[in-house]
Parts: structure tokens; C-alpha cells; sequence
């Protein structure tokens, strides 16, 4: 700071400005007063609407339409999840006979949909790449779908459309390793090892 003198009216203005303005005797309760009767948010409005107690009246028809439902959804789920998600693994069945019936194949079912494609195949390790091997069946809804019986390991794939182009597996982890540029899928079948091995 500066030694020169201070004026006199800036001090006393200061002083002023500093000095605790005086509130009437009633201004916390009038303030008060009125954050309570503001209306609440509409969050707050809508959680109050939520949890406020009701009395439901439920025929006895109406609860069994209810559980009816109920069940009909549960199962669509469980059927739904078994339809989503990659290829479908079924229970292991045995392969061959003699000493090397110990080796377990799972049936799995691969589904592409391709309402407009005029055939579909299935080409991976499993079949050499083979795009005639495998074929898939198709339905009228445009589904194409084949039964392939696969020892536990870990298979690249994919589908062959039209018998010249390659797609993957949209509904099931693509493949890191591509060896031919062309996009490819993998399914691991029980017991195999973790996905990075090789086959």
C-alpha cells in the first residue's frame, strides 16, 4: 500500500458498508413460511405419488389373469434367452466309439437371418472352410438355421452367403485373429480352453 493519507469520507463510507444492515423482527419466520408454502419439485411430487400407500382391489379372476402374465413372460424370457446371444450349445452327446467315445460333442445350433438371401452355409475350423459342408436350412420366416455336432474347443466361423460372401455371426463375439480379411465369429464349446488358445 501506498503511504499517502486516507480521506476522511471513504473511511466513513467503509464503515457504513460494513456495518450489519438491521432486519425486522419477523423476517426469518416470513422467509421460512414461504419455502414451505412453495409448491414441492416435480421429483419430489412424483417420489410423494409413488410412495403413498394404496388399497388395491383384486378379483379373484383378475389374479389369475395376473399370474397368467406373470408365467407367460417369465417363459417368453427363458425361451428368449435361448434364442439370443450366439450359437445355442445343447447337451453333450458321445462321439465315435472305442477309447475315443470319451470325447464329448455338443450339438450347436448356428441361426443366421436372411430373408433375402437364396442360400446360406456355415464355414469354419470345423469343416476345413468348407462352404458346401455345412449348409443351412431355411424357413419361411427367412431364418436359416443348421445342427452342427462340435468336440469341446474353441471354433472360428462364419456365414456364406449366397455362396461368395463371407458374414459374421452378428450375435456372437467376432473373432480377433482374421487371417483371411474376412469378418468371422468364434463359439466355445464346453471344456475347451479360455478364448486366446489355439486350437
Amino acid at each position: 500500500m501506498s503511504d499517502a493519507p486516507r480521506d476522511p469520507l471513504i473511511d466513513r463510507v467503509a464503515a457504513e458498508l460494513r456495518r450489519p444492515a438491521p432486519a425486522s423482527p419477523g423476517f426469518d419466520a416470513r422467509v421460512m413460511a414461504a419455502v414451505r408454502a412453495a409448491p414441492p419439485s416435480l421429483p419430489a411430487r412424483a417420489w410423494a405419488w409413488l410412495a403413498e400407500p394404496r388399497a388395491v382391489a383384486l378379483s379373484p379372476l383378475g389374479g389369475l389373469a395376473l399370474a397368467a402374465g406373470v408365467a407367460v413372460l417369465v417363459i417368453a424370457g427363458a425361451w428368449g434367452a435361448t434364442r439370443v446371444g450366439g450359437p445355442r450349445v445343447a447337451a453333450p452327446a458321445a462321439v465315435g466309439s472305442g477309447p475315443a467315445a470319451a470325447r464329448t460333442a455338443s450339438v450347436v445350433t448356428f441361426v443366421l437371418v436372411a430373408p433375402r438371401a437364396a442360400s446360406v452355409a456355415l464355414a469354419g475350423d470345423f469343416d476345413g472352410w468348407n462352404a458346401a459342408a455345412t449348409p443351412l436350412r431355411r424357413t419361411a420366416s427367412g431364418l436359416w438355421s443348421v445342427d452342427v455336432p462340435l468336440a469341446p474347443g474353441r471354433y472360428r466361423y462364419a456365414f456364406v452367403v449366397d455362396g461368395r460372401r463371407f458374414v459374421a455371426d452378428p450375435s456372437a463375439p467376432p473373432a480377433v485373429d482374421d487371417d483371411f480379411g474376412q469378418p468371422t465369429s468364434v463359439v466355445t464349446v464346453g471344456g475347451a480352453r479360455a478364448a486366446g488358445g489355439t486350437l
